[in-house]
């Protein structure tokens, strides 16, 4: 019974948003889910961004891993999920956002913090606190095996607020993507961003949706919003990209 009743209100949902396309009009409620190591960045400011510009719609944000965001949207849990290229395959749309290279994060009194850059051969003898999350680990992991490198890995945690705050009280280093603006960690103390030397695989962010022969007029306008919003250029919540490099080269 609670199928069916499930059911007949998606039928009823999807009768009202083909109607408000008749009218041209962008409403309606949306299921947005974002990877976890973004959300806290990203998601306020797109969320509430496109309900300004559109405020018939409603905004549902879910939060979780990249494996669990995959196997919502095939359950039809959530309507678009934001989080990085990794595992698409062809049951998904996908369109890239962002570029984010690897980098290392140390506490400010670590030997790498005054380094301009950082190879893997060099990171092999330090420990490293991995960031413990489905597919993700075998990211990070794989940047290592294709070079050889066995990293020493002290510790795991699938909380990177946790991980930042561990790194900034001289435990060891972690291998992120994120850029936050922020250069504290939760209790206060700094953490420093070094390159990684060489040419790393990068992650993108980017919107995944479910593949279908039409998609609603209310997630076309979510996706055409989120290229406007994020890109090489902007990223709310982070350092973008270009501004990193342009840092780097002077």
């Amino acid at each position: 019974m609670l199928a069916e009743a499930k059911q007949l209100v998606e039928q009823a949902e999807n009768i009202y948003t083909v109607a408000s396309e008749v009218n041209e009009k962008i409403r309606g409620q949306l299921s947005l889910g974002c990877m976890v190591t973004l959300a806290s960045m990203i998601m306020p400011e797109l969320s509430h961004s496109f309900t300004t510009a559109f405020p018939e719609t409603r905004i549902i944000q879910t939060v979780s891993d990249h494996e669990e965001l995959l196997g919502k949207l095939q359950r039809a849990e959530i309507d678009v999920a934001i989080s990085y290229d990794l595992l698409i395959t062809d049951d998904f749309d996908f369109t890239p956002l962002a570029t984010l290279p690897p980098h290392i994060l140390v506490g400010e009194s670590h030997p790498f913090a005054r380094y301009p850059s950082v190879s893997l051969d060099e990171l092999a003898d330090y420990p490293l606190i991995l960031l413990d999350l489905p597919i993700s680990r075998e990211y990070f992991l794989g940047l290592f095996a294709k070079s050889g490198v066995e990293p020493s890995i002290a510790m795991r945690s699938a909380y990177q607020d946790v991980i930042r705050t561990m790194v900034a009280n001289g435990y060891g280093y972690t291998i992120a993507n994120v850029r936050p603006r922020s250069q504290l960690a939760m209790d206060g103390r700094t953490v420093v961003r070094v390159p990684i030397s060489g040419s790393q695989k990068p992650m993108i962010i980017g919107v995944f949706t479910l593949k279908q022969n039409r998609k609603p007029r209310l997630i076309e306008m979510f996706e055409q919003h989120c290229k406007s919003c994020v890109s090489d250029s902007y990223i709310p919540g982070m350092v973008a990209p270009v501004m990193e490099r342009r840092k780097v080269s002077t």
